[in-house]
């Protein structure tokens, strides 16, 4: 699946990869456009803290990004990262990133008591 590797956590194990129609509808229920979502999650090993540095650090923006990737980039994108934690016997954070044809989902979990930590990713892209 191409449409992962480049949010791929380095030397994660992948489970349960998939692609779907994403079956974008208006609030009567009418077909809008065509559109796919893909979901997978990736387990590792590394603590939360690294996932987290390893996705901010490439979504952050980069000057001496490539051609395709400015193309794809421009009209802009938005990226949130949120840390509800707090309080909780587990670390859940969640990054959104969007553009105007696609939004992705990273949501990283580790509870206290597990030995590796998990990243699910949800991708949606209006074809």
């Amino acid at each position: 699946m191409g449409i992962i590797a480049p949010w791929a956590y380095p030397e994660s194990a992948m489970s349960g990869a998939q692609m779907s129609d994403a079956a974008t509808v208006d609030s009567e229920g009418n077909r809008t456009v065509q559109s796919i979502v893909c979901k997978t999650t990736m387990i590792t090993d590394d603590p939360v803290e690294k996932v987290l540095a390893f996705y901010k650090t490439k979504l952050a923006p980069d000057k001496n990004t490539d051609a395709k990737t400015k193309e794809e980039l421009k009209g802009g994108r938005s990226v949130l990262v949120s840390d509800d934690s707090d309080g909780r016997p587990f670390s859940l954070h969640t990054i959104l990133v969007n553009t105007a044809t696609t939004s992705t989902t990273l949501i990283i979990t580790r509870a206290k008591s597990e030995k590796q930590t998990h990243i699910a990713w949800k991708h949606y892209t209006r074809l």
